[in-house]
């Protein structure tokens, strides 16, 4: 999914009416719209079979997320960390 500037721009200023009661509860709130928001795109790579690897399973990879590049006609999953 794209990401959606009027959903970011509605949950802030929700949050800004909203006046959170200290620096660090505003800060908190932030952090969580803005972390939402990155963690909702969806990211599309055009790029061959061949150009690129991926070392390791994502499991065995510390934070890893979950990563799908497709390139030609076959689709290939990975990890990004």
């Amino acid at each position: 999914m794209a990401l959606d500037k009027n959903a970011l721009k509605d949950a802030l200023k929700n949050m800004f009416e909203s006046r959170p009661a200290d620096d660090g509860a505003a800060a908190e709130a932030l952090a969580g719209i803005i972390y939402d928001f990155v963690k909702s795109a969806e990211v599309t790579i055009t790029a061959l079979p061949k150009e690129v690897s991926v070392v390791g399973s994502p499991t065995a990879q510390a934070n890893a997320v979950s990563l799908t590049l497709k390139g030609g006609d076959a689709t290939h999953t990975g990890g990004l960390s």
